[in-house]
């Protein structure tokens, strides 16, 4: 992401479409699995009408991930108008972090602090990776301002 201003939020939708892209591709390859199983078996047979059904929830599931990355690519296209520039393909954009995983990085950063030699490299090191860790988790706990919100 490149462009006169660097803006977590426009960071946030390409991660947001990061992620709507793989869960569409992940739902598309199970309903692909789920149609092949069905078509083995005969119509009548019970299996048959619990996978279709299942067929059909995961049907409508693509169609909602579908929809989802729709507006997303609206925002990003907005955001791009207003010099937020998204120059990487989807695949590139590296997915949004959970809190649990940033969280776990966070105290580990914090226990090697705790345990560095003061001005050593380690303690510097430790305590950049303390900083970054918590402004990361603050970023994805914090809720949005109404104007940001989706």
């Amino acid at each position: 992401m490149t462009g006169s201003h660097n803006s977590t939020p426009a960071l946030e939708r390409a991660a947001d479409l990061r992620r709507a892209s793989d869960q569409f591709l992940s739902r598309l390859d199970r309903l692909h699995e789920l149609e092949t199983r069905k078509r083995e078996l005969a119509p009548d047979d019970a299996e048959f009408v619990r996978l279709a059904r299942e067929v059909e929830d995961l049907a409508r599931a693509l169609l909602y991930t579908g929809n989802e990355q729709l507006e997303l690519a609206e925002e990003i296209h907005h955001d791009a108008k207003r010099g937020l520039v998204v120059e990487q393909p989807i695949r590139e954009t590296p997915p949004r972090r959970d809190a649990v995983t940033v969280l776990a990085e966070w105290r580990a950063a914090e226990r090697r602090l705790a345990a560095a030699m003061p001005g050593s490299t380690e303690e510097r090191q430790a305590r950049s990776d303390t900083e970054r860790f918590r402004d990361e988790y603050r970023r994805i706990t914090a809720p949005l301002p109404e104007d940001e919100a989706r």
